[in-house]
């Protein structure tokens, strides 16, 4: 089509932000990514290894015993679609991506997660490689850890990261992060305001990536600074009160588009699109390229945690589907968070919950989501489930209490 501002304008209505009425209005999915690393040396376990052990051909051979659907593209390193729809794929580092198919209930993602993941991790354990649930690499600087994907869209998005600074190429290929994709429902706007009210507060609960390259930063999550700094036109909490879809269509228009660069500087998508040869097709990579804390797809996809273990991945899914699917949780958590704060989340990312402010209002949202959960019914959040997120947030709130000395969870 000929790209217009008032066509995206409606495109971004009807594609990003239109209300769904499903069969499953409560659906959950997550994409959880983890680094392998080799557990004597501490240096990155790769997808491709001439003449060593690779991490592909690991979970190659898992695929084959278990009936997975081994896919290739170009000559990248493949991926693998299960029976049930979830997939299992590589980062640009060589990072694994679980990302499991929408589940009707949250005990039900929790469940088929932790065992694909325990599966995956034994595999890598015969082989003497770890998988590491940190936000970011703790061991290697970006030096160890060479592009591990070449088709097209990542050999341009590294030219693209490299002309502005270091830390679009360190998110690419070392970090590590635990995204929870939720229907839009019926009422896509309170649900867009009240996933990006929740941004800041998911990134304090579950930083745990102090520490970079052998050092520790001054940062809770690494990985959220690392997402933040990246590119400043495509990141971040995007909200506006009066216009939502006319608000996220600005964001994406201002972000500069990665294709536009050809020799020349890149620019935006709102002076780029005016070209010829610009087309739907272009404005659809661009909307990939764009990695804000909540992005609108066919559902909401919150990025704002750092991975985190699978035994605890109750924790942050609980969280999330106890307040946003249930109607008095979510309610009362908006009066509490008022409208969206972009500069919470730089605090986020800073502190975690060594800050006092974010302290009590995790502690009252926390509070919040087991009571939402309990009202979901043991069916939708099993009680066992719901018994031991309230055990993990009971711990975090005596760690960080204040005026108690704390550590950054789980580095401490």
């Amino acid at each position: 089509m000929s790209l217009s501002e008032a066509k995206l304008l409606d495109d971004v209505r009807q594609r990003l932000f239109s209300p769904v009425k499903s069969q499953t209005p409560r659906a959950v999915g997550v994409e959880i990514e983890l680094i392998p690393i080799h557990a004597q040396t501490r240096r990155p376990a790769l997808p491709r290894n001439a003449g060593g052990v690779s991490t592909a051909g690991i979970i190659s051979r898992l695929g084959q015993r278990h009936g997975w659907l081994e896919e290739s593209v170009e000559n990248d390193p493949p991926s693998w679609k299960l029976p049930d729809g979830t997939r299992i794929s590589f980062e640009p580092g060589g990072q694994i991506e679980i990302s499991s198919t929408p589940h009707a209930t949250a005990s039900s993602v929790i469940d088929s997660t932790q065992a694909l993941i325990a599966m995956l991790e034994g595999a890598m354990a015969t082989e003497s490689i770890e998988l590491l649930a940190r936000g970011v690499d703790p061991y290697n600087d970006i030096g160890a850890v060479p592009l591990q994907l070449h088709r097209d869209r990542y050999e341009r998005m590294t030219r693209y990261f490299e002309s502005i600074g270091p830390s679009g190429v360190r998110m690419m290929r070392q970090t590590a992060a635990l995204q929870i994709n939720l229907e839009r429902g019926e009422d896509p706007q309170f649900r867009w305001r009240l996933l990006n009210d929740l941004a800041p507060i998911v990134t304090a609960l579950f930083a745990n990536s102090r520490d970079y390259a052998g050092k520790s930063t001054e940062w809770a999550s690494y990985r959220s600074h690392l997402w933040r700094t990246l590119d400043p036109s495509r990141t971040g909490i995007i909200y506006d009160e009066p216009g939502h879809a006319e608000r996220y269509l600005s964001f994406a228009l201002d972000a500069f588009a990665m294709h536009s660069g050809g020799g020349q500087p890149y620019r935006t998508f709102r002076e780029w699109m005016r070209e010829p040869g610009v087309n739907e097709a272009e404005w659809l990579f661009h909307l990939s390229t764009l990695f804000p804390e909540v992005r609108p797809k066919e559902y909401f996809e919150l990025r704002s945690a750092d991975t985190i273990e699978a035994a605890q991945l109750f924790a942050p899914v609980v969280f999330v589907t106890g307040i946003v699917y249930d109607r008095e949780s979510s309610v009362a958590a908006t009066e509490i968070l008022g409208l969206p704060d972009p500069v919470l989340l730089l605090r986020a990312a800073s502190r975690g919950l060594k800050d006092r402010e974010l302290w009590v209002t995790a502690t009252v949202l926390c509070e919040l989501a087991i009571q939402g959960a309990a009202r979901l019914g043991e069916e939708y959040i099993s009680t066992r489930h719901r018994e031991d997120a309230w055990t993990y947030f009971k711990a975090l709130r005596e760690k960080f209490r204040p005026g108690r000395r704390a550590h950054f969870f789980p580095d401490g």
